[in-house]
């Protein structure tokens, strides 16, 4: 079998990255499905529990890299839930600031040492070293794409 060009390389990684996300979402989702939630919704929730103070609607979708328009359409959801409430910003009255309900922080409290275990099981395959690294690469490629 011939060696593969760099081009073939990089399209490899690229195809390697999407199925990984893909299967760690498909893994997830069982174990978020009890509470009625998705991993995605679970990130926005984790997201707005881990804010020094109660983070934007805008400050969220950044955070996470995805549209104002998926954002919203996540809030709205959760908020439908009883988990978030938007909350008027007193410092622009066009923006909206994220808050947990006490049903959302209980929720977190629930499924973190669920999340906890399932992310510890998923690493467990990789070694401490193999770890650092890892997270080291999607860091500098997300600080890299997110600019």
């Amino acid at each position: 079998m011939p060696a593969s060009s760099s081009g073939d390389e990089t399209r490899d990684v690229h195809a390697s990255i999407a199925k990984l996300a893909n299967l760690l979402t498909r893994s997830l989702a069982p174990e978020l499905a009890r509470y009625r939630i998705t991993p995605q919704q679970w990130s926005v929730l984790v997201a707005v529990a881990e804010a020094d103070q109660e983070p934007s609607l805008a400050a969220v979708s950044r955070g996470m890299m995805v549209s104002k328009q998926n954002m919203t359409g996540m809030i709205a959801r959760l908020d439908s839930l009883g988990l978030i409430r938007r909350v008027g910003d007193p410092d622009d009255l066009r923006a909206s600031m994220l808050r947990l309900t006490s049903r959302g922080q209980q929720l977190i409290d629930a499924v973190s040492p669920i999340y906890r275990k399932w992310s510890e099981d998923v690493l467990g395959v990789l070694t401490e070293s193999e770890r650092r690294t890892l997270m080291r690469a999607i860091v500098r490629l997300t600080e890299h794409l997110g600019t």
